[in-house]
């Protein structure tokens, strides 16, 4: 077994270290000026291996730190609500410690006993692709391993974490030093299980389902389901448990039930007949086939769904003008559809506000005080942040791809440079005119809300709190755009695959982020924004130009 993991430890660094390189050699921009050799210099080697160790201990105990923070916080949070049903200050703090204890370990039974579900020791992955079926590794020895790495790091992230915020949360000792072992049970028992259902039913002959496919070791879609189930009835008798007298006894036996049980469980692991590992895996892989296949074909199919076969263009536009017009009104179903449901959102949204601030200005008679009025001009630097989730860019980009270029991207002539520009520019033009109507909207509202409460605090104020919104749109508008040129990051199967155009996106949502929580003045914000975007537009048009040609194609 210890050969086995350090080959799988091997592996599984090897494909985090060659990922790392293949990033860094496609970064946009810098990728394609280094060569192929990167992946044979050994100092370059050693440092990608460094992050991929670093991204690989990062991967195994981030969601453990936050479980068990998690837990701290959050029984501590309810157990303040104990304050309320003592008299004096002194039974007041031993009930909220008794309660946080409690509410600590019952929080940890619910969801250890939820993520057990969801536990698949057999899933395909990359890893058990090369392990198992390229390089033929055992599949009894692979599976076991894996069993006996996450069955470690379990114990050792739990003990190391789990212990003492328990211990901090005033669990009893004795019930917090039981926490890494029912950690490690809730997994094995579950795994147990998962191998003794799935032995019994190839033993009764059900090697297929329904839809005629393998019989796998797990069922996800029903398995998440159970743990959703668990999670949800954990959260519904939770509420009686915290009032029943604050014990810590319930979820103790349910830890302790835990650990018995994994004995057995852990007996089945070992007794799980030695040709039922490989033929598991190889069940999960063709599954998982499948399930990539059935998704690209339903992407297809509800693109296809969405195109009007009778659009037609009724107008003297030739070439890439009548190819736009026509791509847009064979989708105008699918464009205008969100479109619509976005403007009827940000109408119910304007009628609300309109109904709030009448009645505030009955209570008050100050319009000048009024909080619309406060959001338009205060917090006017909300909107990017706003913008970033109304702008269709993302979702339109997408669909060209699916349902265009895609197809148009295999020849020649669609990749030359004035192609790419000319068609650029159509389609902005276009995602400006889809974004157009909530951003006015969105805009004249803000206008008028200043003009009925108080008018303008400065000149030009209606201008500046105008040009905020619309400038923010066409930015947007133009960001997805460009990117999507730049970077073409969809796949055949219509998936994001490209890592910069995840990180940019990224990047501009925390700037959005950091404006929303930060006040600036539509007289800053709005000249600053025009300049920014009119900068924008040219350097994306000149970067369209010189780089897409090489960028923009498929994946």
């Amino acid at each position: 077994m210890n050969n086995t993991l350090i080959n799988i430890f091997r592996m599984r660094t090897t494909i985090k270290t060659n990922g790392i390189l293949f990033a860094v050699k496609h970064l946009p921009f810098i990728g394609k000026h280094i060569s192929d050799r990167i992946y044979g210099i050994r100092a370059i080697k050693i440092i990608a291996f460094i992050f991929a160790l670093i991204a690989e201990l990062f991967q195994r105990f981030f969601g453990k730190i936050l479980l068990f923070i998690g837990l701290f916080f959050g029984s501590g949070a309810i157990s303040s609500f104990a304050y309320v049903f003592s008299e004096s200050d002194a039974s007041r703090k031993t009930i909220a410690d008794a309660s946080q204890g409690s509410i600590y370990l019952y929080a940890f039974v619910v969801l250890s006993l939820a993520f057990a579900f969801m536990y698949n020791l057999f899933a395909a992955t990359t890893e058990t692709e090369y392990c198992v079926f390229m390089l033929n590794m055992d599949a009894k020895k692979y599976i076991t391993s894996q069993f006996a790495l996450d069955s470690i790091i379990i114990f050792i992230s739990y003990a190391l974490l789990g212990i003492p915020t328990a211990l901090l949360a005033k669990v009893p000792w004795y019930f917090a030093v039981l926490i890494p072992f029912s950690g490690f049970a809730f997994n094995a028992a579950a795994t147990g299980i998962q191998m003794a259902v799935y032995s019994s039913k190839l033993s009764a002959g059900k090697t297929q389902d329904r839809k005629g496919r393998a019989t796998t070791m797990v069922n996800n879609n029903i398995n998440v389901l159970f743990g959703f189930l668990v999670f949800f009835i954990g959260s519904i008798t939770g509420p009686a448990y915290l009032w029943s007298g604050y014990s810590s006894l319930i979820p103790a036996i349910a830890m302790i039930i835990s650990i018995l049980a994994a004995i057995p469980a852990m007996i089945a692991i070992v007794k799980f007949p030695y040709g039922l590992y490989r033929k598991a895996l190889k069940a999960e892989r063709e599954k998982m086939r499948g399930v990539k296949q059935s998704a690209q074909r339903t992407v297809k199919k509800s693109s296809l769904a969405t195109i009007s076969e009778t659009g037609s263009v009724d107008s003297n536009l030739t070439g890439y003008a009548f190819l736009n017009e026509l791509f847009i009104k064979r989708h105008k179903k699918l464009l205008w559809g969100k479109i619509i449901k976005f403007i009827i959102g940000i109408a119910a949204v304007i009628v609300l506000m309109s109904i709030y601030m009448y009645y505030e200005w009955k209570s008050t008679l100050v319009m000048e005080d009024s909080t619309i009025r406060w959001i338009f001009t205060a917090k006017l630097s909300a909107v990017p942040f706003l913008m970033y989730f109304l702008n269709r860019g993302a979702v339109i980009s997408q669909v060209m791809f699916s349902n265009c270029d895609s197809s148009l991207l295999n020849f020649g002539f669609y990749k030359e440079p004035k192609a790419i520009l000319t068609m650029f520019r159509l389609r902005l033009f276009s995602v400006i005119k889809l974004n157009l109507i909530p951003a006015l909207m969105i805009a004249i509202y803000a206008v008028t809300v200043l003009k009925i409460t108080g008018g303008q605090d400065y000149p030009f104020q209606y201008l500046f709190t105008f040009l905020s919104i619309f400038l923010t749109m066409i930015f947007f508008s133009v960001h997805h755009l460009a990117i999507y040129y730049l970077m073409q990051p969809y796949t055949m199967e219509f998936k994001i695959k490209g890592k910069g155009y995840q990180i940019i996106n990224a990047v501009v949502y925390m700037i959005c982020w950091f404006l929303f929580n930060n006040d600036v003045s539509a007289q800053i914000f709005a000249p600053v924004a025009a300049a920014f975007t009119v900068i924008y537009i040219a350097v994306a048009c000149i970067l369209v130009y010189k780089l897409a040609p090489k960028t923009f194609r498929v994946r």
